[in-house]
């Protein structure tokens, strides 16, 4: 099999990196282009298997040519991007904003930032989108299956008789099982971490090493191929972030993509061929691949696919909301221009050593260039953020004010790795000897309200029972990839009311969080109607205020001082979810708007009396959860 340049490939790496760059703009009919990163482990998985296999077999495979290679197409273009984001970094991040930044880099420099996003992933950890250096993860993937695939072709070679799928298949078989396993129970991990990812490289890899070749039938390469490109976009068109994913549901991307890769191979490429076949032999879907506009965007999709995303990650971080569709277009037509540039000025030059550049330069260049970067991380790090930007930054967030107070931490509010039998019953009683006793359920926008209960206990009308799970929508028959002891946790809440003779149920929830997560309405209206045939009264407390980023960081690039008493800041969203869910309500159910009661639409107030209102982009801090709850909270006396 050659391995001279196929146009084909090029056009694959434009399907994968597109409906990734769709995705992070939040283009609804993309809403699966996540899987364009499955679709480029299966593409690289077979062009470094078939370097090395083919290499091995003419007895030409070095070890140092081999990372010379990677260093070469890896390294200049993604040094470029830390550079240029590092920048933008300094000037627009705040201290701890580039603390967290400076930790993100350093991983990304050493390619173990798959393994820091895994630490650093969870419900809390709402500013994602922020984190300009996200996407590094699968590169970090990437590359320690390059500090393994090498060692274990060789191994197979020398020891086992070059029995290549004797030995891969079981591995990669072995790591799909584990893949599967892990997205219900440790789904973090599952993402992020190389074993559970190594058979979607692998399969290329597979491909590459099997020494079959493409079918000679131009039927039956177009059968292969469209049902390849089919199944890419079908996971694209049907997955979301709520879909158990990697596991099985990432075999229709990665089995898409070998497919086509497969329907393009061939023992004798042809003079001007297309795919590996002459112009009259290819495939329609090849024509389309080689097509100049998709291989041109193959070509620079690496480049691409580094800018894309710091790009959106920062306009979102100065913006503050979710971006219009000319400030999506706009910035996707930057990263297309970014990527150009970086494609002809920084990638083409250092891609073989023509032009110069020898192997110990190129080794010593990455050297330098990985010292530099990290340099800079440890820095940001060591200072704080670089502070001396910033100079008004920790004068403008007293101490204490950006912690979140939950009241009852891992008893009463659970954290998502806690089940029923950790809550603590009677313990939960935020307030006694008030009246009827009332549970308050919910997830951690229901425990947002406790300290704001606790410290104005003498108005509350009611004994309180907080029964709170983090990332765990109050409803019932609800299943979560996020949290698996939600639907259980809920489903206890009909012996809790009958334990403890509740009168009253006060639920309130992320209901964003919770119709991303494909929470029906259906259900919600169910729930509450259940819990009145169990005899109960239900107050339903709607959307409260979210802003798009921390309030401390809004307030701080707002030029906000200490002695100033107020600020406000716009909501992109939340009254047209409050009107639907009081549309829900059945007959007897009362809906609180806390949108109406705090705000002036589209901006409300996150600070006042010089304090803090949220402990971050929409938790009450305890001095928000007083106003909140005297101003809304049912059973409290306003008198």
């Amino acid at each position: 099999m050659s391995l001279r340049h196929r146009a084909h490939i090029d056009g694959l790496r434009a399907v994968a990196v597109i409906p990734v760059a769709l995705f992070h703009a939040h283009f609804a009919f993309a809403r699966g282009g996540f899987v364009g990163v499955d679709v480029f482990f299966v593409i690289s998985g077979f062009l470094i298997c078939s370097l090395i296999h083919e290499e091995l077999a003419n007895g030409e495979f070095s070890i140092l040519r081999f990372y010379e290679r990677r260093c070469r197409r890896i390294l200049p273009a993604l040094f470029a991007m830390f550079v240029g984001t590092s920048v933008l970094g300094a000037l627009w991040l705040m201290p701890p904003d580039l603390v967290g930044f400076g930790r993100s880099l350093l991983s990304s420099v050493l390619f173990v930032s798959n393994i820091y996003f895994w630490k650093d992933s969870g419900y809390f950890d709402g500013a994602a989108e922020f984190k300009p250096l996200l996407h590094t993860w699968s590169l970090s993937v990437e590359e320690q299956f390059y500090l393994v695939v090498p060692y274990l072709l060789v191994g197979i070679s020398v020891f086992f008789r070059k029995r290549y799928l004797s030995i891969l298949l079981p591995i990669a078989l072995g790591s799909l099982v584990l893949s599967n396993w892990a997205v219900s129970h440790a789904p973090n991990a599952a993402f992020y971490l190389l074993p559970t990812r190594f058979w979607e490289i692998l399969m290329g890899g597979l491909l590459a090493v099997s020494g079959v070749q493409g079918p000679s039938d131009r039927r039956l390469r177009q059968g292969f191929s469209v049902l390849g490109l089919v199944g890419i976009l079908g996971a694209i068109a049907s997955y979301s972030d709520e879909t158990r994913f990697p596991g099985l549901k990432a075999l229709l991307p990665c089995a898409g993509a070998a497919l086509i890769l497969y329907a393009g191979m061939a023992s004798k490429p042809a003079a001007g061929e297309l795919g590996g076949r002459s112009e009259r032999d290819a495939t329609w879907v090849s024509r389309l691949l080689g097509s100049p506009p998709l291989a041109f965007v193959g070509k620079i999709s690496y480049s691409l696919y580094l800018w894309h995303w710091p790009l959106f990650a920062l306009y979102r971080y100065r913006v503050a909301r979710e971006l219009t569709l000319l400030e999506a277009l706009s910035l996707l037509a930057l990263s297309t221009a970014l990527a150009t540039l970086s494609w002809h000025f920084v990638e083409k030059p250092f891609r073989n050593a023509a032009g110069g550049l020898g192997r110990r330069l190129i080794f010593r260049a990455a050297a330098a260039g990985a010292l530099v970067m990290a340099t800079f991380a440890g820095t940001a790090m060591a200072t704080g953020g670089l502070p001396s930007r910033t100079p008004g930054f920790e004068r403008i967030v007293p101490p204490g004010q950006n912690e979140y107070d939950t009241g009852g931490a891992g008893t009463c509010f659970l954290d998502d790795n806690q089940t029923f039998a950790d809550w603590g019953g009677e313990r939960c009683f935020v307030t006694r000897g008030r009246g009827p006793n009332v549970l308050l359920w919910g997830d951690s926008f229901a425990a947002h309200y406790v300290p704001g209960l606790a410290h104005q206990a003498d108005h509350v009308q009611a004994d309180i029972l907080q029964y709170t799970l983090s990332a765990c929508p109050p409803v019932f028959s609800f299943d979560t990839l996020s949290n698996p002891a939600c639907r259980a946790f809920n489903d206890h809440v009909v012996d809790v009311i009958a334990q403890y003779e509740i009168q009253g149920v006060v639920i309130s929830s992320r209901w964003d969080y919770a119709f991303r997560r494909h929470v029906e309405p259906d259900q919600i209206a169910a729930t509450v109607a259940r819990l009145r045939q169990l005899g109960v009264a239900v107050h339903v407390i709607g959307q409260s205020p979210l802003f798009g980023n921390q309030v401390q960081t809004l307030f701080a690039q707002a030029g906000g001082s200490q002695n100033q008493a107020e600020a406000w800041g716009h909501v992109s969203f939340g009254a047209d979810l409050n009107r639907k869910l009081a549309e829900l309500m059945p007959s007897g159910a009362v809906f609180i708007d806390p949108l109406e009661r705090l705000c002036h639409w589209p901006s409300c107030p996150y600070r006042q009396a010089g304090l803090f209102m949220m402990c971050d982009e929409g938790h009450f801090s305890a001095h928000g959860s007083e106003l909140a709850v005297a101003s809304y909270f049912p059973y409290f006396d306003r008198r």
